[in-house]
């Protein structure tokens, strides 16, 4: 909600394939000054081993295709006991886009 809030452009879990996977981001931006498309993961669920071998395996697959963290890719994390905040993602979308 705070991208559409800031007036920054994104779609929902649009598809990007790299090499012979599909993926489905949460989101895809376009940053509103330069049209830089930005790809933000967030990934929910790291006290679950299963889930972390697959976020470890997304994150190999996004940079050997070149996008890589806290450059093109923006990656936030949560478990159970370290919940995200809005005051975080708010710092984010700041830094990144605005």
């Amino acid at each position: 909600m705070l991208l559409y809030i800031n007036q920054i452009p994104f779609r929902y879990e649009c598809s990007l394939t790299l090499g012979e996977t599909t993926l489905f981001p949460d989101f895809t931006i376009r940053h509103p000054q330069t049209g830089d498309i930005y790809y933000w993961e967030h990934f929910g669920l790291m006290d679950k081993p299963i889930y972390i071998q697959n976020t470890y395996s997304k994150l190999q697959l996004y940079t050997s295709h070149g996008i890589i963290p806290t450059i093109q890719l923006i990656t936030t994390y949560e478990t159970k006991d370290y919940p995200m905040d809005v005051d975080t993602i708010s710092k984010i979308i700041q830094h990144y886009f605005l």
